[in-house]
């Protein structure tokens, strides 16, 4: 008999095949809630309902197989894997092997094999879990060579010695958090440790709890994750014991003590721990490792002795970098900020930007110019003036930075474009949350179709994995808008699920321009013109005068009904602007 409403994950990319095994698995009494042609598809599903099994074609179609999905998903969500094929070579089958499958089904899968397949599964499942320490907490992928797993009772005392330390900042809700997951990991109950059951069991959310509108549950294991690092890497250094909850899931995971190979055999499960520290602290993550670009704004030279020139030339770098600052595409420093450091190290900016001031007469010309430090190839560079002269256009000096900051950092600007093509040759096997933001920029420079769906999935993971990340939320509007509005593909994308969405990415960044304006742009989309004009007001009163925004801006409000008001935004966004869109 099959084991009623066990949740399975079909990742199979040949569509009729994949409706059978969903109609077979719903005969035999199973929840095949959800089916994926793609790796990066099973992760964005399984990351919005944790599956019991997952059945997975070694062949599907992509960039990742359906190996390296199976991998994936054991890693990040401690999945067994039931592999599906026709054929396969000894190479492809020994890597499958590889990754210790809990079973093999040949096609045409017949229903009598499928279900014993999955009953197999799930209780070898079970059977390993109870014999990792009688539901005592266990890491994904085990606790890393060299240490020993700690006991129940050395559990329990490490998880008071963390609610009690001053060093653990988390507040009440957090900790209850902590303690319903580790509990219930003890207790055996790992698989039950979900979005939902977390909503309800310590937010006091109701039954109907939705993930996507109600974001409660990602943002405070977001804060906890946090807090961890922080009681770690203060009081919690030399702990014998290291609790985590890592990115992807909501089981918690731990790391114990050096095993006794050098004859030391105090480490009983529950018992005392050796001196050694378990764990040595993490270092914070660089640009490098997580994929998001930075730019350090050098002091623009003042050619020529006047003092007020370079007073002026200060001025203008210190604008320009809070004026790039304000695009959220890019993380920019000052190189005053960066005084002493290698700039090419981990946490160093991989662009500079930097120019000139001169005076040439009554007019003032400032160059500035964009050099990737990687490689010491100028990417980018340009000379502005300050007094009219016909065919050329002039602005102040304020002015002329807020151009350079669009023409650089703004999401048609030079580094988006830039980066957007690194992308695609570098085609990252484990894509960064950066990746997934570039994506979708991609789409709307290039309007490709086939862009969407994997960007929408990106996104979605982000937003699942870094919930706090404002941008990510208001990318992912922006991109179920588009679909609603010029319905790009089939998927469903309801304006609400965009308005919600951009709400998130306002919230989450109140003073940011561009999340005020998608949020304006759904509200349009639902007819639902004065919230947006709203919005509209609160993105002009937010204090920066980013002219491509102040465009966008006059955009909206002539299309909300203020015609008169938007035309004179927009001629005056115009003027002051020579890349106007």
């Amino acid at each position: 008999m099959a084991s009623a409403g066990r949740a399975v994950l079909v990742v199979e990319d040949e569509s009729i095949v994949a409706h059978d095994l969903q109609q077979t698995l719903a005969e035999l009494g199973y929840d095949a809630f959800a089916v994926a042609a793609s790796a990066e598809e099973a992760l964005a599903r399984a990351a919005e309902r944790r599956p019991d099994v997952a059945l997975v074609d070694i062949r599907i179609k992509g960039r990742l197989d359906g190996i390296k999905a199976a991998r994936l998903l054991q890693e990040r969500f401690g999945v067994p894997i039931i592999y599906m094929t026709a054929h396969a070579d000894d190479a492809t089958l020994k890597r499958a092997l590889g990754t210790h499958p809990s079973g093999y089904l040949v096609k045409p899968v017949q229903p009598a094999g499928l279900q014993s397949a999955i009953e197999i599964a799930l209780d070898t499942h079970a059977r390993d879990r109870e014999r990792n320490g009688a539901g005592a907490l266990a890491s994904i992928t085990g606790p890393p060579a060299g240490t020993r797993a700690p006991g129940v009772r050395a559990l329990r005392r490490q998880v008071e010695r963390i609610l009690e330390s001053d060093d653990f900042d988390a507040p009440r809700r957090s900790r209850e958090f902590l303690r319903f997951v580790v509990e219930e990991a003890l207790a055996g109950r790992g698989e039950a440790i979900t979005q939902d059951a977390i909503a309800v069991r310590v937010f006091g959310r109701k039954d109907d709890f939705d993930a996507m509108v109600d974001p409660i549950v990602r943002i405070q294991a977001g804060r906890l994750r946090r807090s961890l690092e922080r009681y770690y890497l203060l009081s919690g250094k030399e702990d014998p014991v290291r609790l985590e909850l890592p990115k992807g899931t909501y089981v918690p995971a731990f790391r114990g003590v050096p095993t006794a190979e050098a004859g030391d055999s105090r480490a009983e499960a529950g018992g005392a721990a050796p001196t050694a520290p378990a764990v040595v602290a993490p270092a914070s993550v660089a640009p490098a490792a997580d994929g998001w670009p930075s730019v350090v704004v050098g002091g623009f030279e003042a050619v020529g002795s006047k003092s007020e020139l370079g007073e002026l030339a200060l001025e203008v770098g210190e604008a320009l970098a809070l004026e790039l600052g304000r695009y959220r595409a890019v993380r920019v420093s000052r190189q005053s900020d960066l005084a002493g450091r290698d700039p090419l190290a981990p946490g160093g900016a991989r662009f500079a930007l930097d120019g000139r001031f001169r005076r040439d007469g009554e007019d003032l010309r400032i160059s500035a110019r964009l050099v990737d430090r990687a490689t010491g190839e100028q990417v980018w560079g340009d000379e502005y003036h300050t007094v009219p002269q016909p065919g050329r256009w002039s602005g102040s000096p304020d002015d002329v930075a807020r151009v350079i900051a669009a023409r650089v950092g703004a999401e048609e600007g030079v580094l988006v474009q830039l980066l957007t093509t690194e992308r695609r040759k570098r085609r990252p096997v484990e894509p960064t949350p950066y990746d997934a933001i570039l994506l979708s920029y991609e789409f709307f420079l290039a309007r490709d179709p086939e862009i969407f769906r994997p960007a929408m999935e990106g996104l979605r993971r982000v937003v699942e994995s870094e919930p706090e990340c404002g941008l990510a939320w208001t990318r992912l509007a922006r991109l179920y808008m588009a679909n609603y509005a010029f319905e790009l593909t089939g998927l469903p994308t309801p304006i609400d699920l965009a308005i919600t969405c951009a709400h998130h990415g306002v919230r989450l960044d109140p003073a940011s321009r561009s999340a005020r304006c998608v949020l304006a742009s759904a509200l349009l989309i639902k007819g639902e013109l004065v919230a947006a004009r709203e919005e509209l007001e609160q993105a002009l009163g937010s204090g920066s005068d980013s002219l491509v925004y102040v465009e966008i801006i006059a955009y909206l409000l002539t299309l909300v009904g203020d015609w008169e008001r938007g035309q004179a935004l927009s001629r005056s966004a115009r003027e002051r602007n020579p890349h106007c869109l």
